[in-house]
């Protein structure tokens, strides 16, 4: 199973008296090719050591249950640890107190960890949604224009145009003039001027196809765009392209027309995760300007949290590595401590940060983890903001 905002919603919904399992993994072709693999050790003592835990902090029959349902996961955590079996980022979730198990495989590695909650821990799957969302690729060379769309890590071309002058590729024109095939002075310059009038025509090629990408952009819902090619020719696609879209546009020299989609994928990873370090800073600048400027933002766990539980936010922002606790009533409002209104009864939550992410997700709100600069913009306000619709 591969991953969208649906598939997170259903993991959410996915709960169990005694608790759920969620382990998750990350195989990278470096790691696979270690002779002796250590992520499966590594899982296999995280489940040892959550054993253990729950023998010492819970109850006897929580802590047996829990032993049975990881024995009888045996099978199932090898397939998973596998590294021959597709997939970079694994994920696996169980329930204890039933047979239910669902399983994730992407192009994205996750970080090895085993965590145990009522829910499935939908945290990674949230980053890896957010740093993976579809993107387009146009490559733009002097043959055509390739569409791929770059998702989840991978990629798929949608589109491939080719350039032709009078239904025959332009390469078949070269040469000396028909009329007069020995008088190389005038085929010359007959050449040249045939030349010119492809690459009049190219370049218009060119631009009409950067008008028909900035539609199948919008159709899609890019909100970014690399476009890759002969810089003769990406200069003219991209000032076309640029007013038409409001996405972020990357212009490369790299000669991908006819590289695999999978070579493209691994490639254009890097410029799609600095495109998206970018995004989230300016995410979190602009909910700060807001909220400072008495707008539709808010700062810090109390507002962001209030915010929330009135179902006012558009993008939620925190910290990746934040680790907070709070009170969750029986309504699913969240809180920072049990004396605020409303949060009579409130029972302690360990896992506030995902209690935020569910109740963000199922109020058709935007989750963002934020890294890097994003994330130090957040540290003096809780490690939280929020844009807010009103």
């Amino acid at each position: 199973m591969s991953i969208d905002q649906g598939t997170i919603l259903d993991l959410i919904g996915m709960r169990d008296d005694i608790g759920v399992l969620s382990v998750y993994v990350g195989i990278t072709p470096d790691r696979a090719a270690e002779p002796k693999p250590g992520w499966p050790i590594a899982i296999r003592n995280q489940l040892r050591d959550l054993r253990q835990r729950v023998r010492d902090e819970g109850t006897h029959e929580d802590a047996e249950a829990l032993a049975e349902r990881i024995d009888a996961l045996d099978g199932q955590l090898t397939r998973l640890l596998d590294a021959s079996r597709y997939g970079r980022g694994r994920a696996l979730f169980a329930t204890v107190g039933d047979e239910r198990v669902e399983t994730i495989a992407i192009q994205m590695p996750f970080r090895d960890r085993v965590v145990f909650d009522r829910s499935p821990f939908v945290r990674p799957l949230v980053a890896a949604l957010d740093e993976g969302r579809a993107a387009g690729i146009a490559v733009v060379h002097k043959r055509g224009v390739r569409l791929l769309e770059w998702r989840l890590g991978g990629a798929a071309e949608i589109t491939r145009e080719e350039f032709t002058v009078g239904g025959r590729d332009w390469r078949e024109k070269s040469g000396p003039a028909p009329a007069q095939p020995l008088d190389t002075r005038q085929g010359g310059h007959k050449r040249d001027q045939f030349e010119d009038r492809v690459h009049e025509n190219l370049l218009r090629f060119v631009r009409d196809s950067a008008r028909d990408v900035a539609d199948e952009a919008n159709t899609r819902r890019w909100d970014r765009l690399i476009v890759s090619g002969d810089p003769r020719l990406t200069k003219p696609f991209a000032e076309e392209l640029h007013p038409a879209g409001g996405e972020q546009l990357e212009v490369m020299d790299l000669s991908w027309e006819d590289e695999a989609p999978n070579t493209i994928a691994e490639q254009a990873w890097d410029t799609f995760r600095a495109l998206r370090h970018d995004r989230m800073a300016r995410l979190v600048t602009e909910a700060k300007d807001r909220a400072l400027s008495g707008g539709a933002g808010a700062l810090g766990l109390p507002d962001t949290l209030g915010a929330l539980n009135q179902g006012r936010i558009d993008y939620l922002l925190f910290d990746a590595e934040l680790s907070v606790d709070g009170y969750r009533n029986v309504d699913g409002l969240l809180f920072t401590h049990p004396q605020q209104p409303g949060a009579d009864g409130a029972q302690h939550e360990p896992f506030l940060v995902e209690r935020m992410v569910e109740r963000a997700l199922a109020t058709s709100a935007t989750a963002v983890p934020c890294e890097g600069q994003a994330a130090e913009l957040l540290r003096e306000f809780d490690g939280v903001a929020a844009i807010l619709r009103w």
